[in-house]
């Protein structure tokens, strides 16, 4: 909906099946690999199945949601003792609870992230080096660091094809499959005591995606229907405002959100989650504002 041609979809696929052969090796010769990593890429497969027939035939919204609840429920189930996401702070039914609501969240919010080029695969990429960069300072296990790593790479390949101007998009079976992962890797850094990094590094589109939604919920709008009303997807809707630009800005903003990640991650956690936070208003703040003028491609 943000081009003039129609652009191909489903290029996600091939993104997927890499990163099942990656993640497959690196369970297989791990020995420190999460006891989960097996059910995580079956109950991904279940997602990658569903989602390749939507991108074919457009299937009704409920039944995937709802199968994103069961998969998602399903991996909070099989984390185990690394369930307690957040560390104790509420009843474990409380957290099971919370844990299944931000995994499906989190799918749908990266899925939104797929609607002009190069933005899906450069916050992937972002993703992965975020965790990457926390796994390397002793943050996290280093096994979380070699998966992550693979997450950058494929979506560095991906980016070839999808950078401005695009020639192919994930469609579902990729930025959904990928959503899960991610939601995943940002859990399990949650429940390894690193919940403000696991904040931090999606904040940008997490606040875009919030202060699109939730005014249209207030508005009692349909806000599960397609739109174009992200402040990304507004900001190329401007004459002379290209994709590759707006991404340019956001990969800015989340290279900052990175060294505050790891800021995060050594002590100082409220300074760094307020920095931030105002680092994703200003990039939103910019995104509602930039024009011609101020575009480059």
């Amino acid at each position: 909906s943000s081009h003039v041609g129609p652009i191909p979809t489903g290029g996600g696929l091939a993104m997927y099946l890499v990163l099942c052969a990656a993640w497959g090796v690196i369970a297989i010769r791990s020995p420190s690999a999460p006891a989960e990593l097996g059910w995580i890429m079956v109950f991904s497969l279940g997602l990658a199945i569903v989602s390749g027939a939507d991108d074919l035939w457009d299937l009704p919204m409920m039944p995937r949601l709802a199968l994103q609840a069961v998969m998602a429920t399903l991996g909070t189930l099989v984390l185990g003792g690394h369930s307690t996401v957040f560390q104790g702070s509420l009843p474990a039914g409380l957290d099971f609870a919370a844990t299944v609501f931000l995994w499906v969240g989190f799918i749908n919010l990266f899925n939104f992230t797929d609607g002009i080029d190069g933005n899906a695969g450069t916050k992937a990429a972002m993703l992965g080096a975020g965790i990457f960069i926390l796994a390397i300072q002793g943050m996290m296990p280093a096994v979380f660091g070699h998966l992550a790593i693979t997450v950058t790479a494929v979506a560095c390949g991906f980016l070839v094809w999808n950078w401005h101007p695009a020639r192919i998009f994930m469609g579902d079976v990729g930025s959904v499959t990928l959503g899960f992962l991610l939601a995943w890797l940002l859990l399990r850094a949650a429940s390894e005591g690193q919940w403000a990094p696991a904040i931090i590094l999606p904040l940008i589109y997490l606040s875009d995606s919030c202060l699109t939604y939730l005014p249209k919920i207030a508005r009692r709008e349909r806000f599960w229907h397609p739109h174009r009303d992200h402040y990304y997807q507004r900001a190329v809707q401007r004459e002379g405002v290209t994709h590759s630009h707006v991404v340019k800005v956001v990969l800015v903003g989340d290279v900052i959100l990175i060294a505050l990640a790891t800021v995060a991650a050594r002590g100082p956690i409220w300074p760094a989650l307020f920095g931030a936070g105002v680092i994703a208003v200003a990039v939103i703040t910019y995104l509602s504002l930039v024009h011609t003028d101020g575009a480059t491609s």
